[in-house]
This record gives structure tokens, sequence and C-alpha cells, in this order.
């Protein structure tokens, strides 16, 4: 049976992606941080599920982690590990409070990094390692490629993210270990509904007469989000695939997101971004 080790399974494309490799013959190690989600979800899943306890900044529980999946699997490989679990922490660069914009950091890049090196021995780190060495997942977004107003520190981790899937898989080479990242836009999860009301204590700065239409803003991109299936079903594809791409957009319009965000002169993006903003209809489309 073969083995996935995924960060943050407790709701969204964490549970969506647990989801759909259980039923395609996968044994998942997934991580939660409340007793109550690991209760349900061993209540949907009672077969071919561990799940671990787990705040992916504990250095400990990592560790505990690593150790329980490694006395699980014995000398067999993990052939997917997906690193998942994110924040979005919202506000204005400069008026964003060291410690917010250190707990985005930490839980988006540096607890990335810490997962990843936990579990790479069981993917086929070493170059006489007897069985197909497995994948790194990495769960990025569009805001990895195109900076949002208002939500700075969480671009600037996926855009961190995004050069360490680079370097990982650049890295990883040599042990024929692959490293993809996956980049959505807009999904149906709960990540950007906990937002709606997390501008409001920047509503009286110089930012108020913006930030006013922030909840509107992300009640619009989550009617129009993509389901989750789409990235749980992109995920058993790459998992497949003998040779995946190195990256996937998630998006409804993949090819214009790419013109605006890689193609379109910086410049033109300000404006364009500025306009928008300023929107009397309060709908916020840059692409």
């Amino acid at each position: 049976m073969p083995y996935a080790v995924i960060s943050g399974v407790s709701s969204g494309i964490g549970l969506d992606a647990t989801r759909i490799l259980i039923e395609n013959g996968f044994h998942v190690f997934g991580t939660v941080r409340k007793d109550s989600d690991k209760e349900s979800l061993l209540n949907q899943f009672p077969d071919h599920l561990d799940v671990l306890m787990m705040d992916v900044t504990d250095d400990e529980a990592i560790e505990a982690g690593r150790k329980f999946v490694k006395e699980s699997i014995g000398d067999e490989t993990i052939k997917v590990l997906m690193n998942n679990a994110g924040i979005a922490v919202p506000g204005p660069l400069m008026l964003m409070s060291d410690e917010e914009f250190y707990h985005q950091i930490n839980v988006n890049v540096l607890a990335v990094r810490k997962f990843t090196n936990a579990f790479l021995p069981m993917l086929g780190f070493q170059e006489d390692f007897p069985h197909t060495p497995g994948k790194i997942i990495n769960i990025s977004s569009v805001s990895g490629l195109f900076n949002n107003p208002f939500n700075g520190a969480y671009s600037i981790s996926k855009h961190a993210l995004e050069s360490m899937n680079d370097v990982y898989r650049r890295e990883l080479l040599k042990f024929g270990i692959d490293v993809i990242a996956i980049e959505p836009g807009p999904i149906k999860t709960k990540i950007w509904n906990k937002n709606i009301g997390g501008l409001d204590k920047y509503k009286d700065s110089m930012y108020g007469d913006l930030l006013k239409k922030a909840d509107k803003m992300i009640e619009q991109a989550e009617a129009g989000a993509l389901p989750v299936e789409d990235v749980s079903n992109l995920i058993l594809k790459i998992v497949q695939s003998d040779k995946p791409k190195t990256r996937y957009i998630v998006h409804k319009k993949p090819l214009l997101f790419k013109i605006f965000s890689k193609w379109l002169p910086d410049r033109m993006q300000d404006r364009l971004v500025w306009k928008t903003l300023n929107k009397k209809d309060g709908k916020y489309r840059p692409v």
C-alpha cells in the first residue's frame, strides 16, 4: 500500500486530497491541530488514515510525527509528501504588527522547510534507496505569482514557497525526488472566509476608504471560486504521472492570469490594480 503524508487535513484542499488518495489505495498520515478535527476525520475515514496531532510550527510535534510515521512504514517509502497547511494574514504591510508578519512567514515558509526535511529520508533521500523515490507537492497560490495589495504578507510567503519549490526540485534531482507546486486561485475553502472582518482594525487608517470594501471582495472571490475537487483531482493526476509539470495554475482563466502576472509591464499592472480598487461597485478584478 502506498503512503502519503499531508499537512493540514482538517478542511479544504488537505481534506479532499486525503479523500481522493484513500479512495485510490493510499494510506494517509494527516496533520491537524484540534482533537475535534481528529475525531471528525476518523469518523469520515475509519480505515487507511492516521491523524497526527501537530502544529507545523512546533519542532517537537514534527519530530514526534516523523517517528510515528517511520515506525509505521518501516523500510517502505512515502510516495507523496504534501505541504498544504497554511494561513492568510491580511493587512497593509506598513501597519501590520511584526508578530503577525512573522507568524505568516513561520507557518507558510519556515514550517514547510522543517516539515519537508523531517520526512525527506522516507522519500528516498539516500542514493542507494531500494524503492522508487516519492514526490513532494507544495500547495502554493496564484498569490505567489501576483501581488495583491493588503494581502502582502501572504503573497510574500507564497513567493518564498515558489522559490523553495524550485530549489528543492533542483537539489533533489540527484535522488530522483520530484517537487511540484500547485498554484490555486480562489477555491471553495475556509481560508479566505476566515478573514472576513480581518481588515476592520485598519478601517480608521489612511487606507480606510479602500478597505471598507474588503469583506465584499472576499465574498465575491468566494462566489466565483472553483470547487476543491479541481485541486484534488489534479493532485491524483500528479501522483500517477511519471513526468508531471513543475507547477500547475488552478484558475478559471489560467492563460489570462499568466498574461497579466508575467507579461504585462509592472506599471500597467499597478494602474489596473489601482483602478479596480477604486471601482464604485466594489468589485475587485485584477484578472
